[in-house]
């Protein structure tokens, strides 16, 4: 096996690259320096118990920040997820609101064409009665001067006619 504090420099160096991610990763740094001092075994100490004692709580504690390590890079990850489940919804929103505005305008166009053709219609039977009331006009102007040219008030038909009439009516 290798060198234990070499080993442990590589622990402490992944987890300080990792820490350095997250917003709490000051902390992290900090726990994992104050630990890297302490922890290579000190060959000088005549007990060797103590220094695993050390070892074991750097351990610990290495391990307590590799989980809180863990823990951020979960919640971020869940927070990405929802986020991006959000920008799907919103997506699919304004895909549904587009759809939407396009069908409306669509139905106005239609009914924009459906109120020119009866407004031309109407236009069209208003010209036809018009035309017709001109039509009668026309006629009924030529009858009026048929019956005075034909029946004016000296003319022998005018007087028959008014003789007819006051029988007519004396009877």
């Amino acid at each position: 096996m290798g060198d234990p504090s070499l080993e442990q420099n590589q622990t402490v160096a992944s987890l300080l690259d990792k820490g350095k991610k997250f917003a709490n990763a000051e902390q992290v740094k900090k726990i994992l320096l104050l630990n890297a001092g302490k922890g290579a075994p000190d060959r000088a100490a005549p007990d060797h118990f103590a220094g695993a004692e050390k070892m074991a709580s750097l351990l610990d504690r290495v391990r307590g920040a590799a989980s809180y390590i863990r823990d951020v890079e979960d919640r971020a990850q869940e927070q990405e997820f929802r986020t991006q489940e959000l920008l799907d919804q919103v997506r699919a929103d304004m895909l549904a609101a587009r759809a939407q505005v396009q069908a409306a305008e669509q139905r106005t166009r239609e009914i924009q064409i459906q109120a020119n053709t009866l407004i031309k219609a109407a236009e069209d039977r208003a010209q036809a009665a018009e035309d017709r009331a001109a039509a009668a006009e026309s006629w009924l102007q030529r009858i009026a001067e048929a019956i005075e040219s034909e029946f004016a008030p000296g003319s022998d038909e005018a007087v028959a006619i008014r003789s007819s009439i006051g029988r007519a009516a004396v009877a």
